[in-house]
């Protein structure tokens, strides 16, 4: 009974685990565009994490808004980092070579991206 326990804890080892995990943001480092998050349910803290180039987006331009005072500089908008401690994200985990490397995929949306 013994070894076919250890049998199956062997395979379960063997399998692959989810390749994706939430977590919450633990540290943000704007400048490099990386992210520090704490997967659930475990509580582990990951090293700094890269993310998807086009999590952080610009706002839409606004082409047929209207523009009373001819000043309007809405077609003119840098990407927003929208990442801050805190906030709930979807990471995937990429194994190989022996370590595993999380990417953050995005935020999970809780009204936070919308008040840009």
């Amino acid at each position: 009974m013994r070894f076919h326990a250890e049998q199956e804890k062997a395979f379960d080892r063997s399998l692959p685990g989810s390749s994706f995990s939430f977590a919450t943001i633990s540290g943000v480092n704007e400048e490099e565009r990386l992210l520090k998050v704490v997967l659930e349910p475990y509580g582990n803290e990951t090293g700094w994490c890269r993310v998807l180039k086009d999590t952080f987006y610009p706002i839409p331009k606004h082409k047929d808004h209207p523009d009373p005072d001819g000043k309007h500089t809405h077609d003119e908008h840098d990407p927003q980092w929208p990442y801050k401690p805190g906030q709930e994200v979807l990471v995937g985990s990429i194994t190989g070579m022996g370590h595993e490397q999380y990417v953050v995929l995005g935020l999970i949306d809780q009204g936070a991206v919308s008040d840009q």
